[in-house]
């Protein structure tokens, strides 16, 4: 498989992230669900389907927010940057970097850190989460990251929510940074059940071109070019950086955004099939 018409192709299948999700609410009586339409980012960098009841609130950089009219959200391609340290509750950022947690911690711990630090900036109390569920993304190669399927239960900012979401922590950096991808569906407890199908196939619509997906999934240090190399040598040692940014890019769209089984997988993402 060639990486370039990989990352080409239709981005889908985080369904299994909603099992859980709907398990996790009181059951209600089945409502039908609102019609899907499709819908890009004015720049282009993303797309999926959108329910017609529901308002866009963000959409540019990867990143599309939606809110339904039961207090539903789903959020699609968040990343934060994170410096691989110490946590403190509301510390200064400064040169890019959102906030720190050390890169050992659990998937879970991020998640609860980020969220923490989040509703500090936002100047509401602690969400007091509590995680039901993390479920590592095992077919997930180390070149990508931890990624895994976290249910949690929440204070949003009008009361109760059930969270489901995929999670990626990407490697460390040269620089001591590393990114957190998130793609979440948030909804009251006594509607999140009959909500799943819906998240289900936005999640499923969700799509990033190829050259916004490597963007999105680079390091965020690059260090800077030796004043007295060679052009021959940067060329060469770009070329490699390249190869694996697209890598890495090939393997995050086929194990985390497809879930492709293992054996499926090109041995370049730890799988059997040819590259």
């Amino acid at each position: 498989m060639v990486p370039s018409k990989i990352l080409l192709a239709t981005l889908a299948c985080l369904t299994a992230a909603f099992p859980a999700f709907a398990q996790s609410a009181p059951a209600t009586s089945a409502v039908a669900a609102p019609k899907l339409v499709p819908y890009t980012t004015p720049d282009k960098s993303a797309s999926a389907s959108v329910p017609t009841s529901w308002k866009i609130t963000a959409a540019a950089n990867t990143v599309i927010v939606m809110t339904g009219p039961q207090g539903e959200t789903i959020s699609l391609g968040n990343t934060l940057i994170v410096r691989d340290a110490a946590f403190q509750l509301n510390q200064p950022v400064s040169g890019g970097v959102d906030l720190s947690i050390p890169n050992s911690d659990s998937l879970s711990q991020k998640f609860t850190l980020a969220m923490q630090h989040g509703a500090a900036l936002a100047g509401v109390a602690d969400p007091q989460i509590k995680i039901a569920s993390e479920t590592p993304m095992s077919q997930v190669p180390a070149t990508v990251g931890q990624c895994g399927r976290i249910v949690a239960s929440m204070n949003g900012k009008s009361g109760p929510v059930t969270d489901a979401t995929v999670m990626c922590s990407l490697p460390v950096d040269a620089g001591g940074t590393y990114k957190m991808i998130f793609i979440t569906a948030q909804a009251p407890p006594v509607i999140a059940q009959q909500e799943s199908a819906l998240a289900s196939a936005v999640f499923s619509s969700y799509r990033i071109p190829a050259n916004m997906l490597q963007a999105k999934l680079a390091p965020f240090y690059v260090p800077p070019a030796v004043a007295n190399a060679e052009t021959a040598a940067i060329l060469r040692q770009t070329a490699i950086q390249q190869n694996m940014i697209n890598t890495q890019a090939n393997c995050f769209d086929l194990t985390v955004l497809r879930e492709t089984p293992t054996p499926l997988l090109p041995r370049s993402c730890g799988g059997l099939a040819p590259n």
